[in-house]
C-alpha cells in the first residue's frame, strides 16, 4: 500500500468531492486523520511539535485538538474540511453544530491508498 507524502492528494479530494471527506481520527496533540469515502484514500495530517518554552518566552499552541476531538466524538457528521491550502501547509475544519472553525498548520501530509 503506497504512502504519498504530499498534500496534493488531499487538495485534489477537497477540490473534486469535498463532501466525501470525513474526519475519522483526532489524536492530540499532533495527528488528524481524514477519510475520503469516494476514492477510499486515507489522509493523515501531522501537526508541528509543541513549542518548547525558553527562559525568554513562553509559547502557547495556536490550536487545541481536544476541542476538535470533542466535536468529532459528539457530532461526527457535522465536522467537515472547509479549506485545504498546501501552499501555506494549512487545513481548516468547520463544525456545523457548534459553528466553530479550526485552522491547523500541518507539518506533514501523508496519503495512504487502499
Amino acid at each position: 500500500m503506497p504512502v504519498h507524502k504530499s498534500g496534493a492528494f488531499l487538495q485534489q479530494c477537497f477540490s473534486v468531492h469535498p463532501l466525501c471527506l470525513t474526519v475519522k481520527l483526532v489524536s492530540p496533540p499532533h495527528t488528524v486523520g481524514v477519510l475520503c469515502t469516494n476514492c477510499r484514500m486515507r489522509h493523515r495530517l501531522t501537526l508541528p511539535q509543541a513549542c518548547v518554552a525558553t527562559e525568554a518566552s513562553i509559547q502557547i499552541p495556536s490550536h487545541d485538538l481536544s476541542l476538535l476531538q470533542g466535536c468529532v466524538q459528539n457530532h461526527p457528521n457535522d465536522v467537515r474540511v472547509s479549506l485545504v491550502d498546501i501552499e501555506r501547509s494549512g487545513v481548516e475544519f468547520r463544525c456545523g453544530s457548534c459553528h466553530r472553525t479550526y485552522e491547523l498548520d500541518v507539518a506533514l501530509f501523508e496519503t495512504h491508498q487502499s
